[in-house]
């Protein structure tokens, strides 16, 4: 108020050389410093432009000459707009980053952002800890109103509620764990206006509370995120059908711009995804599916063989003290595995669902995350473990077998060298297929068969699960690179649409140059030789320890 006050009493004026000024540019000075006693009264205030703000405070000028930066860009970038892509909010980039407790964007995430500001929606697949939640957090708070965040546990609402309450960001979320008193006051500040996100699972918007239902739907929100939105063709079936029916919901809502993220999608399940949300239109952004600091071995092995080969990867030394991950198929799988390292000295626990109370289950996720006593360095588990997690330092995952999917495949080894650093992805195969897909062919029977569907559709899905099991198994059996077999299927290697003259403006002032990409090594195909001159363990234990047999050589 006063500030307004200040600004029309100077005529939107720079008292010191003239200038016109806008509203949004101008500044307000302390003639007196607070430092020095001064007051925030009318009469030690006055309005001037950023370059005569600058000169009366020396020891600001980088930030004060930052900011004309950014204001200039912002309209340079709006004048020079063809594509509809530079919005208002725009010229809040700096203060947003800023409150966010950042300098500048990733690469990658302006484009992101700036679709969500558009009014579009957007589909973005990029892995886990490439900053994939700015990417909706920022644009929730630039816009007008709240965003609603559909997201799959209740873990992961409570992390990100509790990140954005310490950065004062106003953020909330409801579930079948509060009471109904803190329920009733959520769903006051709701309407309020009071929260930027609110975070709901997708059952939320079925309740059987048509008060519960109606007050969300007055909510009128700014944008639907649907966090983890692979659970949207995974799950929207059998699992959770509610993820099958976010495109009612949206209908009901108003029809607000989807903004979904998932960390793995190929593109045929992107074009699923994109139908059951209803908005085919929207824009897909595929981000950094390849991880070169990952090595990614497949492994022709029987399976009576495997648990011999884990352990002797376990045992290597350049592995001791490092995290390791081994993914089984089945409890019967990692009982039996388990018991076999137990042979041979390796005490590996195992996480799976049925392992005991959830008491225990969360005490061994916190002991393979160094949080409690005594440290859990290597684990076999199911493809469950970890969801949300981030751990740093996995070196080594191995697959006891071939995934269900790609998508899963990439989910398990992208838990490996999440801090940049040289790790492995080992994926043991049959060769032919038989045992290892026969197996998952028959897991996928049973989950078909308990799904609440009709003959018709049992059979569709049946289908769709056995093409993904066939893809995976050709990837597996194929002679080729395997890291430009993954790339392809999720769209990763397809040409990214160049950057406007606009966006390439912001791009200099608010992002980051791309990084240089670094493959430590590349999979069993393109290093072959390597492998066979020095053998596997070899070759892991030098990947792990920071060199490829190729330097090793020179």
């Amino acid at each position: 108020m006063i500030r307004q006050q200040v600004l029309q009493r100077d005529g939107y004026c720079c008292v010191s050389c003239g200038m016109r000024l806008k509203s949004a540019d101008a500044d307000v000075h302390h003639l007196l410093p607070r430092s020095m006693g001064g007051t925030d009264e009318m009469s030690n205030l006055v309005s001037l432009c950023d370059g005569c703000h600058a000169r009366h405070h020396p020891n600001l000028a980088g930030g004060l000459a930052r900011r004309v930066m950014e204001r200039w860009a912002v309209r340079l970038a709006k004048w020079l707009d063809r594509e509809g892509v530079v919005t208002e909010t725009t010229g809040n980039f700096g203060p947003a980053l800023r409150l966010f407790g950042l300098d500048r964007f990733r690469h990658g995430q302006l484009p992101i952002i700036l679709a969500a500001l558009s009014g579009k929606s957007i589909l973005v697949v990029s892995p886990t800890g490439s900053g994939k939640t700015l990417c909706f957090q920022l644009p929730a708070v630039l816009r007008r109103g709240v965003a609603l965040v559909v997201s799959p546990l209740k873990a992961l609402m409570a992390e990100q509620v509790s990140d954005l309450l310490a950065k004062k960001i106003p953020a909330t979320f409801i579930n079948s764990d509060l009471s109904r008193e803190e329920k009733a006051t959520r769903f006051h500040l709701l309407a309020l206006r009071a929260v930027k996100l609110l975070y709901v699972a997708p059952e939320r918007f079925f309740v059987r509370s048509y008060a519960e239902r109606s007050q969300i739907k007055r909510s009128e929100p700014s944008f639907l995120v649907i966090d983890e939105a692979h659970c949207v063709d995974r799950w929207g079936e059998d699992f959770r059908p509610e993820y099958g029916r976010l495109r009612e919901v949206r209908e009901k809502l108003g029809a607000p711009p989807v903004l979904a993220f998932t960390a793995t999608a190929g593109k045929e399940m992107q074009d699923r995804i994109l139908t059951s949300l209803g908005i085919p239109d929207a824009k897909v952004f595929v981000r950094d599916v390849d991880r070169p600091n990952i090595a990614m071995l497949r492994r022709h092995c029987r399976s009576e063989q495997r648990a011999q080969e884990i352990a002797s990867m376990l045992m290597l030394p350049l592995l001791k003290g490092q995290k390791a991950m081994i993914f089984v198929p089945t409890v019967k799988v990692g009982n039996e595995l388990q018991a076999s390292l137990s042979a041979v000295g390796l005490d590996v626990p195992f996480y799976h669902s049925k392992l005991g109370n959830a008491w225990e289950r969360q005490e061994l996720v916190k002991r393979f995350l160094g949080q409690s006593r005594p440290v859990v360095d290597q684990i076999i588990c199911t493809n469950a473990f970890g969801m949300g997690l981030d751990v740093p330092n996995v070196r080594l995952v191995v697959h006891w077998q071939q995934s269900a999917s790609v998508e899963d495949l990439l989910q398990e080894f992208g838990r490996a060298g999440r801090d940049g650093k040289p790790s492995v992805s080992v994926v043991f195969h049959d060769g032919t297929g038989r045992q290892d897909a026969g197996r998952l062919r028959y897991m996928a029977e049973l989950t078909v068969a308990s799904a609440p569907l009709d003959d018709a559709r049992r059979a569709a899905m049946l289908t769709q699960r056995n093409h993904q099991i066939d893809q995976v198994a050709k990837m597996l059996r194929s002679p080729t690179c395997f890291r430009k077999s993954v790339r392809g299927y999720f769209g990763d290697g397809v040409t990214q649409q160049r950057l406007s003259l606009s966006e390439r403006i912001l791009q200099w002032v608010f992002g980051t140059s791309p990084p240089k990409a670094r493959h430590t090594a590349c999979c069993d195909s393109c290093d072959a030789e390597l492998i066979k001159k020095y053998g596997a363990e070899a070759y892991l234990a030098w990947i792990v320890g920071g060199e490829t047999p190729r330097r090793a050589r020179r």
